[in-house]
């Protein structure tokens, strides 16, 4: 068993393990995660004697019939009085009433001891199922730990989904010029991203030029690249329903002493905490590692932020790298390793790669150079 019948496998372990009669999994990244299925909506419920089952909105029917696995028996609803508009899909794959009348339809007689994805079930679901069913064991915790730990396919997935970002970044560093705008760059990096077959983004890509690279999230606007300055791009993209993240700051035209000073210095912050990095240490030993560094500089105080965190079918994921973390780092996860400064009104540096524990150490993933000039 491979790729993410392998994944759905560990699910079903967890139900043995736990003498659960029934999954409920309701959150995006965990059916991505079960199934392979792009841009899932409804439910995947797994069950222990009947069967598999995808549930899905009347509209999305056959198209996820046409992604999902074999063994999965997907069923459409649809809410009572719409008879006119269910077309022709089969009687016997109709569930008539919405999501949470679909899951009870499906588990009706076949589980005593269900389970659910609380950490990603809409609230209104959760009641009415609760209110049916009764007590529902929380499996989110479980399946965010199993999750965490990716096997060789999925690393490789990942890294494949890293190329298409670091070559979506080199496209948008050549095309840094006066007069283009933080909007401009990524719309070319999501484009460049689709022409390298990814899915798309796996988050909105943050370009941020001059005192906006102070602020972490930012969300790029029509300023435009005027006098030489600062540029910080962090984007990350989506391949087979994996996810990449990298980030990369640099000084656009002459000058940049100063600032390409603070860069080497993050990177020096991030290259000690990437050496930390091994099975057996805590998620807040390569922050506190990183901060240290920092600090000998007198920048820590700009360090607002965790250090890291995993990369998966999501692109926020366990383990998370920050203080007081007692996660224990496992060969298999895959994180980022992301210091940053931030001064407000300045300007701001963060270098972010991609990280994988292996069996005695760890790997960087990411291959592009750290500075940019």
């Amino acid at each position: 068993m491979g790729g993410f019948d392998s994944n759905r496998g560990k699910l079903r372990r967890l139900m043995e393990e736990r003498g659960l009669t029934s999954l409920v999994i309701l959150g995006k990244g965990n059916m991505v995660y079960s199934t392979g299925i792009r841009e899932p909506s409804g439910a995947l419920v797994l069950t222990g004697g009947c069967g598999d089952y995808f549930l899905a909105p009347l509209l999305d029917y056959y198209r996820i019939q046409l992604q999902a696995p074999k063994d999965l028996e997907v069923k459409a609803f649809y809410r009572s009085g719409e008879e006119a508009i269910k077309g022709e899909v089969p009687e016997k794959d109709i569930i008539v009433g919405g999501l949470a009348d679909a899951i009870l339809k499906v588990i009706e007689g076949c589980s005593s001891k269900p389970a659910l994805d609380y950490s990603w079930a809409p609230t209104p679901i959760v009641k009415t199922l609760e209110s049916k069913l009764g007590s529902i064991e929380d499996a989110s915790n479980s399946i965010a730990r199993i999750r965490s730990v990716k096997e060789d396919w999925e690393v490789e997935l990942i890294e494949n989904a890293l190329r298409v970002a670091e070559e979506s970044l080199r496209r948008a560093v050549e095309n840094l010029r006066e007069g283009v705008s933080e909007l401009e760059i990524s719309g070319l990096i999501s484009m460049s991203m689709r022409q390298l077959g990814a899915w798309g983004e796996a988050f909105p890509t943050i370009t941020a030029f001059y005192d906006n690279t102070a602020l972490p999230h930012h969300t790029p606007t029509t300023l435009k690249l005027t006098t030489p300055g600062p540029v910080l791009i962090d984007l990350g993209a989506t391949l087979t329903g994996y996810n990449s993240d990298l980030t990369r700051t640099l000084w656009w035209g002459g000058g940049g002493r100063e600032f390409n000073a603070k860069i080497e210095a993050i990177v020096e912050a991030q290259n000690a905490a990437i050496d930390t990095i091994a099975p057996g240490v805590e998620a807040w030993e390569p922050d506190r590692t990183a901060r240290v560094t920092l600090e000998k500089k007198g920048l820590s105080k700009y360090f607002n932020h965790g250090l890291g965190h995993g990369v998966g079918v999501e692109v926020h994921e366990e383990p998370y790298m920050r203080p007081g973390s007692k996660t224990v780092l496992e060969k298999g996860m895959i994180i980022t390793v992301e210091p940053g400064i931030y001064m407000p009104g300045l300007h701001g540096v963060r270098v972010e790669d991609l990280v994988l524990v292996t069996q005695k150490s760890r790997r960087v993933l990411t291959k592009m150079s750290k500075t940019l000039i």
